[in-house]
C-alpha cells in the first residue's frame, strides 16, 4: 500500500517531496531526456529538479512514480510544485500496463502552483510527469507534494469555516467604557510616555514618519480581519501555502501599526480594530503558515517565523491595550502565546542548532523576550525562562556580529535581524532596568564601520550585493541604532531611513515598519548625508569599498565583493565588483525577489554579476563553488588612490589552477580590473558585466552615456563584445548584460580599463 500523509481530513500527499526525510526514501525513478547535466536534489523544502541546458520543445527528463492501493474516497488528484514559464509538465497516470494523459500539460508561471486532474478509472499504478523545456538554458524547477483529494469534502470543509461577527462580545470591552489607559508591563514604553511620543508627532522628520503611520492605519480600518480567519494564518509568502489560501494579507504589521497609532492619538476606533486582530489570531487553530507543517506523518516545518511574528504582536498588543480586555480575553491570550507561539519557538531553538549562526536564531528570541516579560506578570516561574531567552540572542548575536561588526548575510538581513533583536534589548533592559548597552556583545560598537561600507552613495540606501530584495534600508534598524549609540554614523543618515511611501515589498510580512523607529529612535535628526568611507576592508565580512571624488567633487565608488567562510544568503559571485558614479548605481548587483519567485535561484548565478565565468562548448556558463574557505579581498586606497585584490582560485576549485582578479587606479577617473589564472581545461572566458542601460559597442571598446557621465570600457583582449537583455534584477526590470568573451583559453591575463568620465 501506497502510504498517505493526511494534509487536511479531505486530502492527503503521497509523494512528500517537501520533507527530505521522507522524500529521499520515496520510488522515485528519473528517466533522462535530452536534459544536460540534469541534477535530482533533495532540498529541504522540494526536490529540486534541474539542467543547464535541454533542446526547446523536447522532452528534458521524466519522472515516474508507483502508487498500490488508492482509496476509493479520493477522485482527484492534486500536484504542488513552482515551474519557471520556459517548462511545461504533463502528467500521466499507468492502468493495465498503459499511459495515458491526466489532462492538458502544465505551464510554469514561476511561483507556486498547483494542478488538480480527475483520477479517473482504477484502479492507478503508477504517476509520471513529463518537463519540456519549452526554450533553451538553464532551469530550476521544484517538486513540492503529490497528492490525493476527495473534492466534495475538500469544499464542505471550506463551507463550514466558523464565521465571526467582529464585536468579540465577552473578550473586548466596548470602546464606550474603556478605562483610563494603563499598559501591562510597558515593555517599549509605558502610559506615562505617551506625553513625549504625541509631542514627537510634530518634530522634524518625524512629521512625515508620522503621517505615513496614520496613513497606514486608516487604510488598515477598512479591512475585515474575520474574513481571513482559518486554521492557519494569512500569509503573503506563497512557498508554503495551499492555492486556495492566497490572497490573505499577514495580522503582523497591520494590528501593531492600527494599534500604536490609536493609543498615541487616542483613537478607540483603531484601537478596537487592532483587537480584532489580536482576537483572530487568538482564534487561528495554528500560528503555522499552512497544513504542510502539520501533516500527519511528517516533521517537516519551516522554522517558526510565523510563530514568531504572531507571538511578537499579539505581546505588544496585549501589552498595550490590557485596559480593554476582559479577565477572559487576558487568560486566553495567555495560554495562547505559550500554546501556539512560545512552545513552537522553543522547539525549533532546541531542535536546530545552525539558528544560533545566523540571523533566525537572535530573531526568534525577540517573542522569547517579549512574552516571557510579558508573562512574567502573571506566571510567576516564567523570569527563568526570560533569562534564557535573553542569554540565546546574546549568543546568536555573538556569532552573528562578525569582529569587523558585519555579517556574511548583507547589509539587508543585518537590518531586519537588528530590526528584531533590538526590541527584545530594549524591552528586556527597561523591565530589568539597565542600560540596553551593557547587554550587547562587543561586535555592536564596530556596526558603524559595516552599515557605512555596505552603504549605497544615496542616503538611506544599500547596496544590493546577495539577497537584498530592495535597495533601501529597511525596517527600524537606524533609528534605534542612532538612538544607542549617538556618535556613530547612524545618526548622519538616519532621517533618511525613515519611513517611505512606496509598492509593498517581499520583507514587509517581516517587520513591523516605523513603530520601533518612532518609540525608539532619537528625537532631533539632522539632514542626511553620505556614510560611504575613503576606503574600508572589512576583513571578516569579505568587502572592499572604495570612494574617491575629483577636485570638482564628483565621485567614483568602487566596491568589491568576497565572504567569510560558508558564508550565509550570499550568491556565486566571489570577486564581482560594483560601480556608483556620484549617486547612480552604474555597474549593478540585481539583488534578489522574494523566495516565492523561482529566479530567486537563478539570480546567484556567476554571470549575472560583474564577474569573469567560463563557458563550455555547449554554452553553459559555468558558476562557482560554495565558499567553504574564507575569500577575502585585500588592499589599500584613499582619496584618489585604489589597489585591491582578491584570491578566487577556492571558488573556482576544479575549473582553475589559479585565479586572481585585481582592481587598481591611480587616478579618480580611471581604474583596471586584471584578471589572471589557469584553467584546467581550455575553454571559453567571459567578462560579465550588468547594467540599467545598453552600451554603444566598437570594436573592442564600449561606451556606457548616463545622465553626467561618460564610461568606456577597453578590453583590447577580447574576440567578441555583445550584449543582450538578459534576465531582472531585484526591480524585476530587465537588466543589460555585456559581454566581452575570449574564444579560448588556459592561461590567461585579462586587463580591462575604464574611464569615468564627468560630462
Amino acid at each position: 500500500m501506497t502510504q498517505l500523509f493526511e494534509l487536511t481530513p479531505a486530502e492527503s500527499m503521497f509523494a512528500p517531496f517537501n520533507d527530505p526525510i521522507i522524500s529521499e526514501h520515496l520510488s522515485l525513478k528519473v528517466v533522462p531526456g535530452s536534459a544536460t547535466v540534469l541534477k535530482r536534489d533533495f532540498g529541504w523544502d522540494g526536490v529540486k529538479v534541474s539542467w543547464d541546458t535541454a533542446k526547446p520543445g523536447t522532452l528534458a527528463v521524466q519522472l515516474e512514480f508507483p502508487l498500490v492501493g488508492l482509496p476509493e474516497r479520493f477522485d482527484q488528484f492534486v500536484f504542488c510544485h513552482v515551474l519557471p514559464p520556459e517548462v511545461s509538465l504533463a502528467f500521466e497516470a499507468c492502468r493495465g500496463g498503459e499511459w495515458t494523459s491526466l489532462g492538458a500539460p502544465v505551464v510554469g508561471i514561476g511561483s507556486r502552483d498547483e494542478a488538480t486532474f480527475p483520477i479517473g478509472r482504477r484502479p492507478v499504478e503508477a504517476i509520471r510527469c513529463g518537463f519540456t523545456a519549452r526554450s533553451g538554458g538553464h532551469v530550476m524547477t521544484s517538486l513540492q507534494w503529490w497528492g490525493v483529494a476527495q473534492s466534495s469534502l475538500v469544499a464542505g470543509l471550506i463551507a463550514a469555516r466558523p464565521q465571526y461577527d467582529g464585536q468579540w462580545e465577552g473578550l473586548i470591552l466596548p470602546p464606550e467604557s474603556w478605562p483610563a489607559v494603563k499598559l501591562a508591563r510597558g515593555l517599549l514604553f509605558n502610559e506615562s510616555d505617551l506625553p513625549a511620543l504625541r509631542e514627537k508627532r510634530t518634530a522634524p522628520y518625524w512629521d512625515k514618519h508620522w503621517a505615513l503611520l496614520e496613513e497606514r492605519a486608516r487604510q488598515y480600518l477598512a479591512r475585515r480581519p474575520e474574513a481571513d480567519l482559518d486554521d492557519y494564518l494569512p500569509q503573503t509568502d506563497q512557498r508554503y501555502i495551499r492555492a486556495r489560501e492566497k490572497g490573505r494579507t499577514t495580522y503582523f504589521a497591520e494590528p501593531v501599526i492600527l494599534g500604536f497609532v490609536g493609543l498615541v492619538n487616542g483613537d478607540r476606533a483603531m484601537g478596537f480594530h487592532a483587537l480584532r486582530y489580536l482576537m483572530c489570531l487568538l482564534h487561528t487553530t495554528s500560528w503555522a503558515q499552512s497544513a504542510e507543517s502539520r501533516v500527519r506523518g511528517s516533521v517537516w516545518d519551516q522554522r517558526c517565523f510565523n510563530e514568531e511574528q504572531a507571538t511578537t504582536a499579539a505581546t505588544l498588543l496585549l501589552d498595550w491595550y490590557d485596559f480593554a480586555l476582559t479577565p477572559r480575553a487576558r487568560v486566553l491570550a495567555q495560554q495562547v502565546l505559550w500554546d501556539k507561539g512560545v512552545s513552537v519557538i522553543e522547539r525549533d531553538m532546541l531542535k536546530w542548532d545552525y539558528v544560533f549562526t545566523m540571523n533566525q536564531g537572535p530573531w526568534f528570541c525577540r517573542a522569547r523576550l517579549l512574552a516571557g516579560l510579558y508573562l512574567e506578570t502573571v506566571w510567576p516561574r516564567m523570569k527563568p525562562h526570560t533569562e534564557l531567552a535573553l542569554a540565546d540572542m546574546r549568543t546568536g548575536m555573538e556569532n552573528y556580529l562578525l569582529p569587523d561588526g558585519g555579517t556574511d548575510e548583507g547589509l539587508g538581513y543585518f537590518s531586519i535581524t537588528l530590526h528584531a533583536v533590538l526590541p527584545g534589548f530594549l524591552a528586556y533592559a527597561r523591565a530589568r532596568g539597565v542600560d540596553v548597552r551593557t547587554l550587547l556583545p562587543a561586535a555592536f560598537a564596530q556596526t558603524g564601520g559595516f552599515v557605512a561600507a555596505l552603504s549605497a552613495m544615496e542616503p538611506g540606501r544599500v547596496l544590493t550585493e546577495g539577497d537584498n530584495t530592495i535597495d533601501l534600508v529597511v525596517g527600524d534598524t537606524i533609528p534605534m541604532l542612532a538612538a544607542i549609540f549617538p556618535g556613530e554614523v547612524y545618526s548622519r543618515v538616519v532621517a533618511a531611513c525613515l519611513m517611505q511611501r512606496r509598492p509593498a515589498g517581499y520583507y514587509d510580512q517581516y517587520f513591523f515598519e516605523g513603530v520601533f523607529s518612532f518609540i525608539a529612535g532619537p528625537g532631533k535628526l539632522a539632514p542626511p548625508e553620505a556614510i560611504v568611507p575613503n576606503f574600508a576592508r572589512l576583513a571578516h565580512t569579505g568587502h572592499l569599498t572604495s570612494l574617491r571624488r575629483t577636485p570638482a567633487g564628483r565621485s567614483v565608488r568602487l566596491h568589491l565583493v568576497g565572504a567569510k567562510a560558508k558564508a550565509s544568503h550570499t550568491h556565486f559571485d566571489k570577486g564581482a565588483f560594483l560601480l556608483e558614479l556620484d549617486r547612480t548605481p552604474v555597474l549593478l548587483d540585481r539583488g534578489q525577489v522574494r523566495y516565492d519567485d523561482l529566479r530567486s535561484y537563478t539570480l546567484k548565478r556567476t554571470e549575472l554579476h560583474n564577474t569573469l565565468s567560463p563557458v563550455t562548448a555547449e554554452g553553459v556558463y559555468l558558476n562557482q563553488a560554495g565558499v567553504i574557505e574564507a575569500t577575502i579581498p585585500a588592499g589599500e586606497g584613499d582619496e584618489r588612490r585604489l589597489r585591491a585584490r582578491i584570491d578566487l582560485a577556492h571558488v573556482w576549485r576544479g575549473v582553475m589552477a589559479s585565479c586572481t582578479r585585481e582592481i587598481t587606479a591611480d587616478t579618480v577617473e580611471e581604474f583596471s580590473v586584471i584578471d589572471r589564472g589557469e584553467l584546467l581545461t581550455p575553454t571559453t572566458l567571459a567578462f560579465n558585466l550588468h547594467t540599467r542601460g545598453p552600451w554603444e559597442i566598437r570594436g573592442q571598446e564600449a561606451v556606457l552615456k548616463l545622465a553626467g557621465w561618460e564610461l568606456t570600457l577597453r578590453a583590447p583582449w577580447a574576440d567578441t563584445i555583445t550584449q543582450r537583455e538578459d534576465s531582472i534584477d531585484f526591480r524585476l526590470q530587465p537588466v543589460w548584460h555585456l559581454e566581452c568573451r575570449l574564444n579560448r583559453a588556459k592561461a590567461f591575463e585579462l586587463k580591462t580599463a575604464f574611464n569615468c568620465r564627468p560630462v
